[in-house]
């Protein structure tokens, strides 16, 4: 199978067909590793992953599979091969052992812009005398994240850099950006930054495979909405999100949702409304299941599905009736109700969340 590869990509794809292929001599053995391609690779299902890259709004071509990157590594960590598919030998002499083999169509250590990952990896072991036939199959390895930007949104934001972060990596997302940005699967976060003051937008925990679009708005009255779309090569994801409900938490009626509580730290008295979905809060868990041990604290969220920290805000339960009638500990079936406070919004447990509560109802 052969295509044209997109200009500008050149060298990014091509660099596997330029690699060294690598042997150690001393590996060999009397045991044999053999390699096939599944039906992932065929030319139909190739052409249809590219179609879905160019309707994604990434105009890229995949590599040869010729060209894609095979790489077995022996059992002391060191590589047996690496280089190109198509010039590796076949069958592979090698020792008796434990090897991790891997075929990629591209090296992928740092997020980048339209460089969506496929492959497959496994572990095998061999015996004395053994010949072992791998069959790769083809599936995305990395997950991506594009933001669409409202203008509402820009207005809000208009001085502010936008990124998209991993735990490890921070990728600039500029307004005028529409292609897809790849990183390891994790918890992926957007930040505004401005004067070196950085905002929370929001994080989403992101699988393999997973393509997550969002519309990001400012609208003062639009309710959030989310739906899912999922092919049999990839996930993706479409999701539109409303940055602030519009409300200034002067009443129950206009009471601050989650997603408003980083913009709003340092308010008063103010009534915050969300799904109480967990507790035993700290900087980066949240237990969502009972049993649950902390009486001094519990989470909330916009979204009574949430299962990630970056979803919640820690609400403080200080001792009392409020306490007394709130904490999970005591009341497990609290979860999933809806919940009413009044209270101030600080920093706590590391994010933007809920203190001194005067006042709640529950629903």
């Amino acid at each position: 199978m052969k295509q044209r590869m997109l200009k500008g990509l050149v060298i990014l794809f091509a660099g596997a067909a330029v690699l060294s292929a690598c042997t150690k001599d001393e590996m060999k053995g009397d045991a044999y590793i053999s390699f096939t391609l599944s039906s992932d690779y065929s030319y139909y299902s190739m052409n249809r992953l590219t179609e879905d890259l160019k309707s994604a709004g990434d105009d890229i071509f995949l590599p040869d599979t010729n060209d894609f990157i095979l790489t077995v590594t022996g059992p002391d960590g060191e590589p047996v091969y690496k280089g190109p598919y198509g010039e590796r030998p076949d069958p592979m002499q090698v020792s008796a052992g434990t090897y991790d083999v891997s075929l990629h169509s591209i090296e992928f250590d740092e997020p980048a812009y339209a460089s969506p990952q496929f492959g497959d990896f496994r572990t095998v072991v061999l015996n004395n005398g053994q010949t072992l036939s791998v069959a790769f199959g083809c599936t995305q390895l990395n997950c991506g994240m594009r933001l669409i930007f409202t203008d509402s949104f820009r207005d809000r934001f208009f001085s502010s850099e936008v990124s998209i972060r991993s735990e490890d990596y921070s990728l600039t997302y500029p307004y005028t950006e529409s292609r897809i940005a790849y990183f390891l699967p994790g918890i992926l976060s957007v930040v505004c930054t401005e004067d070196s003051n950085e905002i929370p937008i929001l994080s989403r925990r992101l699988n393999a495979a997973d393509i997550l679009t969002i519309k990001l708005s400012a609208s003062a009255e639009s309710a959030d909405s989310f739906s899912i779309e999922i092919d049999t090569a990839r996930n993706w994801l479409y999701e539109d999100f409303t940055l602030g409900s519009g409300n200034d938490g002067s009443t129950m009626e206009k009471a601050l949702q989650v997603t408003d509580l980083p913009l709003s730290i340092g308010a008063k008295d103010v009534w915050v409304v969300g799904y109480i979905v967990g507790g035993d809060v700290t900087t980066s868990k949240v237990n969502f299941t009972p049993p649950f041990e902390e009486i001094s604290n519990l989470a909330v969220s916009d979204n009574p599905d949430a299962a990630s920290r970056a979803e919640c805000a820690a609400v403080q339960l200080s001792s009392g009736e409020i306490r007394d009638a709130l904490n999970l500990v005591n009341n497990p079936d609290n979860v999933g109700r809806r919940l009413y406070i009044k209270g101030d919004i600080e920093e706590y447990y590391g994010s933007a969340g809920v203190k001194n509560i005067k006042e709640f109802q529950l629903e």
